[in-house]
């Protein structure tokens, strides 16, 4: 031991929790295989720990002869520099905002010096958010920040700790599986007064007692014929409370230590959990099982766990969802355990690495803690985006990948064979024949499958069979691999004009950006998904990704290991409709009714009828939900708001905290511009999931956040959602949230002579059943700050901005409207612009135009440019009494708010312009 280095081991090992006890212990004798000499070190709080010493956990560590570190309190804790080289914090939820309050000073190591090696292992954020107050994420940052390496164990984690830290871990296992099952069959054999009865039985490990887990267990036991046997939390004093609410008198097993609790593992024959780590024992042991996800206690993690073995379809939510189909799904546990094999080789390296890395002395975390040739591949532009592409593929299996040989595409083939076991690859040297090849793969299969090869006219012997699968209907995605833009008709060797090569003859086509930074990865997750999708989108047919490579040597030195691909990318986007089936879509209702606050964005829309608006209510009754609105949604009612003030005044960090949603969905058009929620989505967390209700099922990720593609109408959405809903009701807390805080601001008084005093003056004095057309610009750009009364419609050029058309649309809608007053709300320039408008047009007298005449551009003037600013001194009274307009002006408040009475009135025998000067 003297001449080992030793390693100090933080975090919850004292627990009394069966999976952490089993964590704990297999990061301790891992970390002594590497040939170091661990302790754990001893909770701070310990004089005073409720559960006092003798309670299984720490038995169980003391029979094993595992070493544990004197006791040392919080004031003390900098004594441990002189014991340890290297402070090692542990699995499970240590990144929690109330693990980082209770424990701090020790979790974060505070305490540690500059020069001690600190390292994160699997460390856990427990759920979807890390939920803290400004100062305690200062305090942690700066603590974090010092750590010479740290990974997480659940994808989700990755992208907290990058926002919240600025740090870029890596996924690794739980160290629960660093232990064999034959090593934790051998400490099964050590429990004593067990039953050895050997009726086969199903093992229900059950921290949170609940009827409808009661259920479950009844019916698994009922449908296989088993015993029951329930082993409930190892937490001290809960076991009488938890086996009153689990109801199984008889087949509750007496409280366990940890040695029984992983015999009963071991003698099962079948099980059903609501643990992770009870999940991952099941993995172990290679036990048939159901899991059923606690949410309360992490659910991120149940994720990760399902998509990292593909258990995905054994991961319930309710008894609804345990079917005797899922029930009796067989497991192939040959492909489970060499996926653990490759998890725990993955763990073993990245610790081994983090072990023997030198210290960076308090400098920020390395991205991926590796050595220097690992930094720079991960590193490279080109191989962000190959892997990227490859991890895609990985994710929506696509498994058959049809290579042919060249000199741009080696780092493609590199990736796809380095990771040969997640696909089928076909090797075709000629490409008009790898093309075809690759057409009787995907006709049969009906699924997509890939194509490979290198640029130049290897990539037009493409185009044939491209051609067959565009009008046959065969669903192929060929990657073409190209030269850098600026070689392009440079006489540059097999450089050939590659984008939109196939145009005419495939459904999409997507040229790879060659600059690489967040923008570019955020699109590029979303155009290559788009393209997978697109190959069976209503019907099949063939898609085109073209890449360019720099340099086709990157990473030839590299192992295998730094080629390996991404955890799985999240969001991944789905698409579904009602083709796929009604009860395909109900995973999506019960998302919704899972989740505790959904965001919904109501975009441009035409006001809602009787039918419409009662659907929308039904829905928003149903569902824990708000539904933002601003003028141009048309939409009003019991659980709409209109938050443009509030968001605007409040924090990035505030919105985080009290607003985010899991959930935000979008319907109808686009918002109006420079919304603050928009930015506000785009810079919050990571997982919030958006769901795009479109009709045509197009792929828009608006909020870089997309998930889901919903693809039917918002009519059919609402009404269909809110009656697939069931029996539950909106809970009014989210709601609660966003209303506390739109009450908290109020828009500003305005006294000066202005735009934005025009605005407030004339928006809420509109009358009833009027309709309100604004112009883009300043004149839509601060309406929200002001009410409009609710039977107005209100409409603007959305789409994309352009102040060339304003009083032109204006003028076509009053040609229909016949029967209600019609306002245009526009400014200056954009009139100047299209003051064509109003000539030659036959003209009414509920045609109100009200012109907002501050002599140039005033949403733009901050920026001091005579060309952008556009300034004049013109007024539009000469042309617009030509055209056969009524005329009024006004120069001050007290004329504008006298001839304002007028302008709503109907008092006006002709169309009627009000042209208001200001600054």
């Amino acid at each position: 031991m003297k001449d080992k280095k030793k390693v100090g081991i933080i975090g919850y090992w004292f627990a009394t929790n069966y999976g952490g006890v089993a964590s704990y212990y297999s990061l301790y004798k891992k970390v002594e295989a590497l040939g170091y000499a661990p302790f754990f070190i001893e909770n701070p709080y310990y004089e005073n720990d409720r559960e006092g010493y003798d309670v299984f956990s720490r038995n169980f560590i003391r029979k094993e002869g595992l070493t544990i570190a004197k006791g040392l309190n919080n004031d003390h804790l900098d004594e441990l520099n002189q014991m340890s080289d290297i402070f090692l914090l542990g699995s499970d939820q240590v990144f929690t905002s109330a693990s980082i309050r209770a424990f701090g000073k020790m979790f974060l190591m505070e305490f540690a010096k500059d020069d001690k090696k600190k390292i994160a292992f699997s460390a856990s954020c427990g759920g979807d958010n890390l939920n803290a107050d400004t100062q305690l994420l200062d305090y942690a940052n700066n603590l974090i920040n010092r750590f010479d390496s740290v990974s997480v164990r659940e994808y989700s984690a990755v992208s907290i700790i990058k926002q919240k830290f600025g740090i870029n871990p890596e996924v690794v296992c739980d160290p629960i599986l660093f232990t064999s099952i034959d090593e934790y069959k051998a400490l099964a054999e050590k429990a004593n007064e067990v039953s050895t009865n050997d009726e086969p039985y199903i093992l229900a490990y059950i921290l949170d007692p609940t009827d409808d887990k009661r259920d479950c267990i009844n019916k698994i036991a009922e449908h296989v014929n088993l015993k029951k046997k329930v082993a409930l939390d190892g937490r001290k004093f809960t076991y009488e409370n938890n086996a009153v609410k689990m109801g199984m008198d008889g087949d509750i097993l007496p409280e366990l230590d940890f040695y029984q609790w992983l015999y009963y593992f071991d003698k099962a024959s079948y099980v059903i959990t609501d643990s992770f780590h009870g999940a991952v024992m099941s993995l172990i042991m290679n036990k048939p099982f159901v899991i059923y996800a606690n949410r309360e206690r992490g659910y991120p993690r149940f994720v990760t766990l399902a998509k990292m073995f593909g258990i995905e379809s054994k991961l319930i939510d309710s008894s609804n969802e345990l079917s005797l189909e899922r029930i009796d799904e067989s497991i192939d546990f040959s492909i489970i355990n060499e996926r653990i094999n490759e998890e725990k080789e993955k763990g073993r390296i990245w610790l081994e690495f983090a072990l023997v890395k030198k210290s960076e002395g308090g400098n920020t975390v390395v991205r991926n803690q590796k050595p220097s040739m690992f930094d720079q591949l991960n590193s490279n532009s080109d191989f962000i985006k190959i892997r990227l592409l490859a991890t895609l593929f990985r994710d929506y299996g696509v498994k058959h990948v049809v290579l042919s040989p060249g000199g741009r595409d080696v780092p493609i083939i590199r990736m796809f064979e380095y990771n040969e076991k997640d696909f089928i690859l076909h090797r075709v040297t000629d490409e008009r024949s790898a093309a075809y090849f690759g057409l009787g793969l995907a006709s049969q299969l009906r699924k997509p499958v890939a194509c490979v090869c290198t640029s130049g006219t290897a990539a037009s012997n493409y185009l044939p069979a491209v051609t067959e699968a565009y009008y046959t209907g065969v669903p192929l995605i060929m990657i073409t691999a190209d030269r850098r833009g600026y070689y392009l008709n440079q006489g540059e060797d097999q450089t050939i004009p590659q984008k939109g090569i196939y145009h005419n003859v495939v459904k999409k086509e997507f040229s790879i950006p060659e600059a690489c930074d967040k923008g570019t990865e955020i699109q590029c997750r979303r155009e290559i998904s788009d393209c997978i999708l697109e190959t069976t989108h209503h019907t099949f047919g063939p898609v085109h990704i073209n890449i360019t490579i720099d340099n086709i040597g990157i990473g030839a030195n590299v192992p295998r290991e730094g080629w390996k691909l991404l955890p799985f990318i999240y969001p991944h986007i789905l698409r579904v409709d009602f083709n796929d089936g009604a009860s395909k879509m109900l995973a999506w209702v019960d998302a919704l009714k899972k989740s505790q606050r959904i965001l919904l964005v109501y975009g441009q829309n035409y006001q809602p009828n009787e039918k419409q608006l009662r659907n929308i209510e039904a829905f928003a009754k149903k569902y824990n939900c708000v539904i933002v609105t601003d003028h141009i949604s048309n939409l009003k009612c019991g659980y709409s708001l209109a938050p443009f003030v509030m968001l605007n005044s409040i924090s990035q960090d505030e919105f985080n905290r009290e607003l985010s949603p899991d959930i935000l969905i979008t319907v109808g058009g686009k918002r109006l511009m420079n919304d603050p929620l928009t930015f506000k989505v785009r810079g919050g967390y990571g997982d919030i999931r958006h769901w795009s209700v479109s009709p045509n099922g197009q792929v828009k990720d608006f909020y870089f956040r997309l998930s889901s593609v919903i693809e039917c109408s918002q009519d059919y959405f609402f009404e269909w959602f809110a009656e697939k809903a069931g029996d539950i009701s909106n809970n009014g807390v989210y709601f609660g949230k966003w209303k506390a805080l739109i009450d908290k601001f109020s828009a500003p008084i305005i006294t000066n002579f202005n735009a934005h005093y025009i605005q407030s003056k004339f928006l809420p004095a509109i009358p009833k059943n009027s309709f309100l057309h604004l112009g883009v610009g300043q004149s839509f750009f601060d309406c929200r700050r002001h009410d409009i009364e609710k039977s107005v419609e209100v409409y603007c050029n959305m789409g994309t901005n352009g102040i060339d058309g304003c009083t032109s649309t204006f003028m076509g809608q009053c040609a229909v409207i016949k029967d209600r007053l019609c306002f245009l709300l526009v400014g200056d320039l954009s009139f100047f612009y299209d003051m064509n408008a109003i000539w030659n047009k036959k003209l009414s007298s509920n045609m109100r135009i009200l012109l907002v005449n501050n002599n140039g551009s005033g949403l733009l003037r901050g920026h001091n440019l005579k060309a952008v600013t556009s300034e004049h001194n013109t007024s539009a009274e000469g042309w617009v009494k030509s055209t056969g307009f009524e005329y009024i002006s006004a120069h001050n408040k007290e004329e504008f708010e006298e001839k304002l009475k007028y302008f709503l009135s109907n008092k006006p025998e002709r169309a009627l312009f009000f042209e208001v000067f200001c600054q």
